[in-house]
């Protein structure tokens, strides 16, 4: 294998490109198709501009209406919150039971779950067949049953509570213990 100088390798290269050069007929058309694709988009950039220009100018009250919309909203979002504000600031009504309420003893702690008669009867027969208490441990979702609050993320603990039951096993109450 002979090593040709890098002249000489150099030379063979530029003849090489420059038979593959296109001619200047090649060139010159290459170079109008050009200059009008670059004058067709001129046109059209100045068309778009003239058409928003028109819109801009035409469009009146049509131009504001996103802005007329975002005050809007800001003005809704805002009476919102004032109306929110004035809802908190007030005191719920007092929950006193009424007189007729299942409870004589408010201090009692235990919560019916039969109803009023069936309460005041068990309550008036008590001298004849008295009531028992009885320790229990019920699951937490039972206290959304008897409408008191209710944690759902702590749903699978158990809750520690006495049940108030007649002689003949039916319940009538239930205290919740800590």
């Amino acid at each position: 294998m002979t090593l040709t100088p890098l002249s000489q390798a150099l030379r063979q290269a530029r003849q090489d490109l420059a038979r593959q050069r296109p001619d200047s007929a090649a060139d010159a058309a290459l170079l109008v198709r050009l200059n009008r694709l670059q004058q067709a988009q001129q046109r059209e950039r100045q068309q778009a501009q003239a058409l928003l220009a028109q819109g801009a100018a035409g469009a009146g009250p049509r131009s504001n209406l996103p802005r007329k919309l975002a005050w809007g909203g800001s003005w809704f979002a805002g009476a919102l919150l004032l109306a929110a504000a004035l809802l908190l600031s007030f005191e719920p009504p007092a929950l006193h039971p009424p007189a007729s309420a299942p409870f004589a003893q408010a201090d009692s702690g235990f919560l019916p779950v039969v109803s009023q008669e069936e309460w005041r009867r068990a309550m008036a027969g008590q001298a004849q067949a008295p009531v028992w208490l009885m320790p229990a441990e019920l699951p937490r979702e039972r206290l959304a049953l008897l409408g008191l609050p209710f944690d759902a993320s702590r749903a699978d603990e158990r809750v520690r509570a006495e049940l108030m039951l007649h002689a003949s096993g039916q319940l009538l109450a239930v205290r919740f213990v800590q």
